[in-house]
């Protein structure tokens, strides 16, 4: 049965490959990991809808790193004070410009978290448990750093929790 999914276009639910991958607009890349061959209607419809809200949900998810860092309870904090501790300054200030004090610094570089890569596993593909995974990146010379943030979602969206991976 053939299905239509924003970004990835036509799949079939009956005969799914492994892993699809696709980019919006913005340049953020998505990909599709199926555990099984075959999916039914009302869980291509949950992914249909999960794809249809990526922005609202990179929104979301935006605030709930700013609630994380300021909090200092996760670990977003950590993670953005190892740019400042393991860059140079001129590249720290490549990314944030003239930001004087650490904090300062610090909440210049939340402010350059982007969006990078959303993964979906709707069937546990991998022995994860997490519906959809979320990477967020700093850029570095106009490149994406191998530091992540990562937001993991359980469904019914709900955020599982902010970790930070390379």
């Amino acid at each position: 049965m053939q299905y239509s999914l924003p970004y990835f276009g036509e799949i079939n639910l009956a005969q799914l490959e492994e892993y699809y991958q696709a980019t919006t607009a913005s340049g953020v890349k998505l990909d599709l990991n199926f555990e099984h061959t075959s999916v039914d209607v009302r869980m291509a419809d949950l992914i249909k809808s999960w794809l249809q809200d990526i922005e609202q949900l990179d929104n979301q998810n935006i605030l709930a790193i700013q609630h994380d860092f300021a909090t200092g309870e996760g670990e977003t904090r950590d993670y953005i004070r190892f740019y400042i501790e393991e860059l140079e300054n001129e590249e720290v200030a490549g990314i944030v410009g003239d930001a004087g004090s650490d904090e300062e610094k610090s909440t210049a570089l939340l402010h350059k978290l982007r969006l990078k890569r959303v993964g979906f596993y709707p069937d546990g593909k991998y022995g994860t448990a997490d519906f959809a995974i979320f990477d967020y990146t700093i850029d570095i010379n106009g490149k994406p750093c191998d530091q992540l943030l990562v937001l993991k979602w359980k469904e019914p969206r709900q955020l599982a929790e902010i970790t930070w991976e390379s």
